[in-house]
């Protein structure tokens, strides 16, 4: 047990963790933060370790100023090395350290020693740095933290709050743009349904019709037809199973890399839907949300598959067993589109399969 005189050496830990993972420490001029190196063929992981528990505390300029020399002189080294993969270790119980330091911009981890010492990791982490997180975690958790906090103290509004949907231990809130979808839906649906005299004329004018695209050019109707429902119960259960699941997909991939997925989802999902209609001569109309939903499911499964190596199987059986039931529904129902729910899925898992390849190479910093 550790005693409450001795103080935790979070450098050391991580240092030692990394030294036993073949890591290399690069000396610098200043003790804080620490930098370790792994080469790997013409590749370099770098982790930066900011220990905010003492002093000092950097400022956005300082930091930024630090992390410039840094790159710099890893640069300017005669090696082999390509290409720099940086992951940065912020030790801190302030919940808005990674945007001072950061800005949001780089793949990090967080030790929250309020939390007992808790490993917070996101999703962006290059897999070769994903290979540390389970002999840190062994260690902060066998850590006898003395340190009683209040847990009503943390905020809960945090942006930078984990985002990993794999980790039983992390709770997902409600998010803004996955929020603003349902409530845009729901004025929607209140205007058409409720408040207007001419409810039929607003959904005709707007719902899918691949005549009315195709003759009349009326391809603003692949976007409108996402917003409207037809009745109380298929707009309620649209919008339950996205205020859940769209949630976790906007956590992991960022308020735009959402808006882009559910739209294009939707946008995919009524193109299906169209040509299926055509090829079919089925003359129909076509409303409701839930192609860019499927999209929504379908992008949960890519991070999954993705992701593999840290997902539970149960994660993967429970997106699995979400698009079962729902296109069994589909195919089991009258007047539900399954072309545009199949569409949905595959758009919305192909979308964030290639969006999350444009991050991941942008994560990897080249150097020359």
């Amino acid at each position: 047990m550790r005693s409450k005189d001795i103080p935790i050496s979070y450098m050391d830990i991580i240092t030692d963790i990394l030294y036993k993972s073949g890591y290399k420490t690069l000396k610098l001029n200043i003790p804080n933060p620490a930098v370790n190196i792994l080469e790997l063929g013409n590749e370099g992981f770098v982790t930066v370790t900011v220990d905010e528990t003492k002093s000092p505390v950097f400022s956005s300029e300082q930091f930024r100023h630090i992390s410039e020399q840094l790159r710099s002189f890893l640069a300017q080294r005669n090696s082999n090395i390509r290409s720099y993969h940086f992951l940065y270790i912020i030790i801190s119980d302030d919940d808005h350290a990674p945007e001072r330091l950061l800005g949001g911009h780089e793949s990090y981890w967080r030790i929250v020693p309020a939390m007992h010492n808790r490993l917070m990791v996101y999703e962006t982490t290059h897999d070769e740095f994903i290979k540390l997180r389970a002999p840190l975690e062994n260690v902060l958790s066998s850590i006898d933290d003395t340190v009683s906090y209040n847990s009503n103290d943390l905020s809960t509004n945090n942006p930078y709050k984990e985002t990993s949907i794999f980790d039983n231990r992390k709770s997902v809130g409600f998010t803004a743009v996955n929020i603003a979808i349902i409530i845009i839906n729901i004025i929607v649906f209140l205007f058409t349904d409720i408040l207007s005299s001419n409810e039929s004329n607003i959904i005709d004018s707007g719902s899918l019709s691949w005549t009315d695209i195709v003759n009349s050019h009326e391809y603003y109707r692949l976007f409108t037809s996402m917003f409207l429902h037809g009745g109380l119960d298929h707009i309620f259960n649209n919008m339950l199973v996205l205020l859940f699941i769209g949630s976790y997909l906007e956590q992991v991939m960022g308020k735009i890399n959402y808006m882009i997925i559910y739209f294009s989802s939707g946008i995919i999902a009524g193109c299906t839907s169209m040509v299926y209609n055509m090829m079919r001569s089925d003359i129909t109309s076509s409303i409701g949300a839930s192609g860019a939903i499927f999209g929504v499911v379908g992008g949960l499964l890519s991070i999954i598959l993705i992701k593999r190596r840290r997902s539970s199987s149960l994660d993967l059986r429970k997106i699995l067993f979400m698009a079962f039931l729902s296109l069994y529904s589909g195919f089991t129902s009258q007047g539900v589109d399954n072309a545009a729910h199949i569409g949905g899925f595959i758009g919305g898992f192909l979308v964030t399969s290639l969006i999350y390849l444009i991050k991941s190479k942008r994560k990897a910093g080249t150097f020359k």
